[in-house]
């Protein structure tokens, strides 16, 4: 038995991939730390335009290196990790040291490997759970 997606189902899918790629991006705003201690927003951080593109969040680590941070909604793939470095080649022209972190809720298998290659990029999982309570 074939099961196709009709149009209302693939935009409904993009639509919550979009609002919860916003979510994570509202919610590490004002959170970066947890994704490695010590690091703390630039001024004009979210969402930092650069001739690259926009980057999602800009941060400094405790070393005062810039660490460009990339959020991606679902699992990241090859662009996602291109889109990162392109963005981190574009800030090292006024920065020595930059970093990155690709922040998904899981990776290709290829960006894994790639990322091994790249010291100055790490991967982080998200999860999202939810609980659900009856009120009596």
């Amino acid at each position: 038995m074939e099961h196709e997606l009709e149009d209302s189902d693939i935009e409904e899918a993009m639509e919550a991939s979009i609002s919860l790629e916003k979510d994570l991006h509202s919610y590490l705003a004002v959170r970066v730390h947890e994704l490695e201690p010590g690091l703390k927003l630039v001024a004009n951080g979210v969402e930092f335009q650069t001739d690259a593109g926009r980057i999602d969040l800009l941060a400094k680590d405790s070393n005062g290196n810039l660490v460009v941070i990339e959020l991606k909604a679902g699992k990241a793939k090859d662009g996602a990790l291109g889109q990162l470095l392109g963005y981190m080649g574009c800030l090292s022209v006024a920065e020595s040291t930059i970093r990155g972190l690709l922040v998904a809720s899981g990776f290709e298998p290829r960006v894994v490997f790639a990322a091994k290659g790249l010291p100055n990029v790490k991967l982080v999982k998200y999860q999202v759970s939810f609980s659900l309570q009856e009120i009596k």
